[in-house]
């Protein structure tokens, strides 16, 4: 696996991967997650003020990211009102397929090496009694006397743990552990954002089971096209968005009909004269579909992503 920081490009893939990943993720006692909102916390922490950009890293198989971890800065309130600064990691995620070979403990190691080169001296987070320990994690609360600011969520016994990248840095003086503010999820925006996040697939889903397949193929290739882009639904069409429209697609009775405006169809008019299209769109049969028009859409998302960069 080869890791790297992250980059823009990379946002929306993480975010796809963090959903993945949290969905299927188990607490120990057996329960899940009634409603996942990693993937919007990754979504708002890159905005944050205690957000790590030098510590947010994604690995990669065969070009496509398997993994990511990111960290933000939080601290420690002594009694006496002093501050000690310390960093957080989390979410780490690793996309379902590739889990249980070792890449979530890879990511790890490697930014928390990174951690200790740029002068950072303790690492706390909430996580798995039973797998962070094998990095160094202690129990924080028996170890150093620290206690949780807010516990809000399912915090299970011994989830509270520390790892000093310095020696002798948290002492035994005790303290409360404060983690940003970020982590305090705004429901309202959660929801918004979620309902955008979630409608391409529903989109996909309530389409005839014969064309999901192709709609998920084209879906695919326009993630793969246009990375940094977001998607949503906008006149009532998949489409991904940056800054602007910038391609629509859209489920039709006979065809995929592709919208990506009117100077793209001027553009690509000469490879698109095999096919019915309008002055702002193309229509490609679902009987004839194959890799060379999947790789045309590809050309005139990419098309449109270079003529319209932000």
């Amino acid at each position: 696996m080869n890791i790297r920081l992250e980059q823009p490009a990379d946002y929306a893939e993480v975010e796809r991967l963090t959903f993945a990943a949290f969905e299927s993720f188990t607490y120990p006692d057996g329960s899940r997650d009634p409603e996942i909102q990693e993937h919007f916390l990754v979504h708002t922490m890159r905005k944050c003020d205690e957000f790590v950009p030098e510590l947010a890293f994604v690995g990669e198989i065969d070009g496509e990211i398997a993994a990511n971890i990111m960290y933000t800065k939080s601290s420690v309130v002594r009694p006496n009102g002093d501050i000690t600064e310390t960093i957080t990691f989390g979410p780490v995620s690793v996309r379902p397929d590739m889990q249980k070979r070792g890449l979530g403990a890879a990511i790890i190691r490697r930014s928390l090496e990174r951690a200790r080169e740029l002068g950072y001296a303790a690492v706390i987070i909430l996580g798995h009694p039973n797998y962070y320990p094998r990095f160094g994690f202690v129990r924080a609360d028996a170890e150093y006397g620290l206690s949780v600011a807010s516990q809000e969520g399912t915090v299970f016994d011994g989830a509270f743990m520390a790892l000093e990248l310095r020696d002798g840095y948290l002492g035994k003086g005790g303290g409360v552990w404060r983690e940003s503010s970020v982590f305090d999820i705004d429901k309202t925006a959660f929801d918004k954002w979620s309902k955008e996040f979630r409608a391409i697939n529903d989109y996909i889903a309530e389409q005839a089971e014969s064309i999901q397949p192709l709609l998920k193929s084209v879906l695919k290739i326009l993630r793969k096209t246009l990375p940094a882009a977001a998607e949503k639904i906008s006149w009532q069409m998949p489409t991904f968005w940056q800054g602007r429209n910038l391609i629509h697609f859209a489920a039709q009775k006979n065809h995929l009909g592709i919208y990506p405006g009117v100077e793209a169809m001027a553009h690509f008019a000469p490879r698109l004269a095999g096919y019915k299209t309008s002055k702002g769109a193309a229509q490609f049969p679902y009987k004839d579909f194959g890799e060379t028009e999947l790789a045309l859409i590809a050309e005139i998302a990419a098309w449109r992503g270079e003529m319209h960069a932000e």
